[in-house]
């Protein structure tokens, strides 16, 4: 991998605010972002003008995709989310973690509601694979961390056909955003070991991953986007979006500012569109500035 390039700050345009921890942002097919809200328990679209409910839902949205079938799939954490830094917030009630399927229109249905592994289930981002299932990242009791003694280990989860889920690969390190490359891998965050993992696709079960990238010590990769040959990385923890080439070496480094905490992103209209989980805001940025 080449040396890390010069972190360059980054200028971007706030479309909306006072969020309770946005994430998730999904380009929908009328050119509007759709997002989660997790302490607000929503589901949001941003129009280009103005911001609207898609759904209230129970427990904590984590992670969005949209499904082959127009739907939106929603990784639900059952009631953890972050109020500020280093404070967590929980939903009242609280529900086991689950994949909920909603469409356009806000109708909310569980899509898969038992999942491996020992409680408490976490789905924290979701995926629709190329094959047509449903495949999200589970990095379980991540509220005792950084007790790492106390630390379940993390998975990769498939919903087969009828909403049996299976486990996929166990992945330590607080398993975070994932993607398909264009090479037909599953890209996953390694969060907490700052590590971006590639895995052979193989909806029957993935063989141990390369380590394809590994990113400044600075930086917790969460949520990740393709675009052709290039990755876009959502440094939370570090609080900057990285572009990395298709070797896994970094082209650009884009501060966000401290503080800003960018969780997830999505690319659409020119722009990548970018949630700020503690600051509460969506915001954008032109394409053309993360050239190297």
């Amino acid at each position: 991998m080449s040396a890390d390039p010069v972190t360059r700050p980054g200028t971007f345009e706030v479309h909306v605010s006072g969020l309770g921890f946005p994430e998730g942002p999904v380009a929908l097919p009328d050119g509007s972002i759709a997002f989660v809200d997790l302490v607000h328990q929503k589901i949001r679209a941003f129009d280009g003008h103005a911001t609207r409910v898609i759904a209230s839902v129970p427990g904590c949205p984590n992670g969005m995709c949209l499904g082959a079938d127009g739907a939106l799939y929603v990784a639900n954490n059952g009631g953890l989310g972050v109020e500020s830094l280093g404070v967590l917030w929980r939903a009242t009630p609280e529900i086991t973690g689950r994949i909920q399927r909603i469409t356009i229109d806000g109708t909310v249905s569980d899509y898969a509601v038992e999942l491996p592994g020992p409680l408490p289930w976490r789905p924290n981002d979701v995926i629709a694979a190329p094959t047509g299932e449903i495949v999200f990242t589970d990095p379980a009791n991540w509220e005792v961390l950084p007790d790492e003694d106390a630390y379940q280990t993390g998975r990769i989860d498939i919903v087969r056909e009828g909403g049996r889920v299976d486990a996929l690969a166990a992945v330590p390190g607080f398993p975070n955003g994932l993607a398909f490359g264009p090479d037909g891998a599953l890209y996953v965050a390694q969060s907490n070991h700052h590590r971006i993992l590639r895995f052979l696709w193989n909806p029957e079960g993935l063989a141990a991953p390369e380590l394809w990238s590994e990113l400044p010590a600075n930086v917790h990769p969460d949520g990740l986007a393709w675009l052709g040959e290039r990755l876009f990385v959502a440094g939370s923890v570090g609080d900057e979006v990285d572009v990395l080439d298709k070797d896994g070496s970094v082209l650009s480094r884009t501060s966000l500012g401290a503080g800003s905490d960018p969780t997830n992103l999505a690319i659409q209209g020119g722009r990548v569109w970018i949630t700020l989980g503690l600051p509460g805001q969506l915001i954008s940025m032109r394409l053309d500035e993360f050239e190297p």
